[in-house]
């Protein structure tokens, strides 16, 4: 497997916001949920004291290889090793977690760069690739996907899955397309988007559906509800919850959990966090960002 160098993932947006709300103290112990590229994890354990540790969960084997070698100095440590790697999608996390032991926990649900760009799985539509976008080998892809599902039902998944306002004539010519030859690859999509939908709306328009097909195939947002349930009794007293998310749907079900958990969780921003303007000028990918932080309430 290809080595993948640390520039290829995506810089950690809003990093200081998050870590100043995580409230890392030496000796306890917080989950960075979407490893990635490591980022966040690298400055939870500058922050940790020897008696501190850090659990990190991905399912992309590349990001677990790629972090075990930028981590190698820290995982050899043994038993003494603060960080504790995890291959697993962050849904994961209560096999993993005993109740109330951990501090913190990190959730970016950003899609890195290097999976945007140099990713097989067909993320991106500026590369050419299978139309597979699965963030592990289980389940459908989005060829099949684009090949099975109704015209009703395709318009309804890009519509609120990535706030695609021609997403009824996006889905009819898919149908139309499909008749003639089965969506297979990148490419496929990418030229009928082209076909379609004038020049200056082209690029928005196909990031809107690669994100929304995205989120279809890994079932991201049924997902994202069930993790923040399941963390909310692995937060020791007083422990933290930080989410930080980029579409509107991602968004609205972490606002929805934290309020209608109130009786457990106080929630820390009554309003969303945004990148400032000088990150967002910096970092492109920050715009979109929304964080929200709730702490687990004493009992």
């Amino acid at each position: 497997m290809a080595r993948v160098e640390a520039e290829t993932y995506h810089i950690p947006v809003m990093l200081s916001e998050c870590m100043d709300h995580l409230r890392i103290a030496g000796s306890g112990a917080y989950v960075d949920g979407t490893l990635g590229g490591g980022g966040h994890t690298s400055v939870m354990l500058e922050r940790c004291a020897d008696g501190g540790r850090v659990i990190a969960f991905d399912a992309d084997e590349v990001a677990i290889q790629h972090c075990q070698r930028r981590f190698a100095d820290e995982l050899s440590r043994g038993e003494q090793s603060r960080l504790r790697l995890i291959h697993a999608n962050f849904s994961t996390m209560r096999e993993h977690l005993q109740p109330a032991s951990v501090n913190g926990v990190l959730l970016d649900l950003g899609v890195s760069s290097y999976q945007f760009d140099h990713h097989v799985r067909g993320f991106s539509f500026r590369l050419n690739a299978p139309l597979d976008m699965r963030f592990s080998p289980e389940g459908e892809t989005a060829a099949d996907i684009l090949n099975s599902r109704s015209e009703e039902q395709l318009s309804t998944l890009f519509y609120n899955y990535g706030d695609e306002p021609q997403s009824r004539r996006i889905a009819r010519a898919i149908v139309q397309r499909r008749a003639l030859a089965a969506f297979r690859t990148t490419i496929d999509l990418r030229d009928l988007v082209v076909q379609h939908i004038p020049p200056h709306h082209q690029a928005k328009t196909m990031a809107r559906l690669f994100q929304a097909l995205r989120i279809a195939v890994n079932d991201e947002l049924a997902r994202l509800e069930s993790t923040l349930l399941d963390i909310i009794p692995l937060l020791a007293p007083h422990g933290r919850i930080v989410v930080m998310s980029y579409h509107s749907g991602e968004d609205r079900i972490v606002k929805n959990v934290f309020r209608d958990n109130s009786d457990r969780l106080a929630i820390i921003t009554k309003k969303a966090i945004e990148a400032s303007e000088d990150e967002q000028h910096k970092n492109p990918r920050s715009r979109s960002a929304r964080l929200r932080v709730a702490e687990r309430r004493a009992e």
